[in-house]
């Protein structure tokens, strides 16, 4: 990549990385690289309970395409 010119307009390429550099030396680099990795930061004990909650809702779409969630086990009318 050449370097930029003082003076000279950016592109939106080289503005948008000059920016995610700015962003990497504030916040560092990205989590995961792949997401077939395991987050590295551990297991969150609200992520388990949500992914619990989450179990016992069926997604079902209507006739005119709108989706919503139905209990699975029937409670909660």
């Amino acid at each position: 990549m050449e370097r930029h010119e003082p003076g000279k307009p950016e592109t939106r390429v080289q503005a948008f990385m000059r920016a995610m550099s700015r962003l990497r030396g504030v916040y560092g680099p990205a989590n995961r690289r792949d997401l077939s990795e395991p987050e590295r930061y551990g297991s969150n004990p609200e992520d388990a309970k949500e992914a619990d909650e989450l179990a016992g809702i069926e997604v079902e779409t209507d006739s005119e395409g709108h989706h919503y969630g139905v209990r699975k086990d029937g409670s909660g009318d």
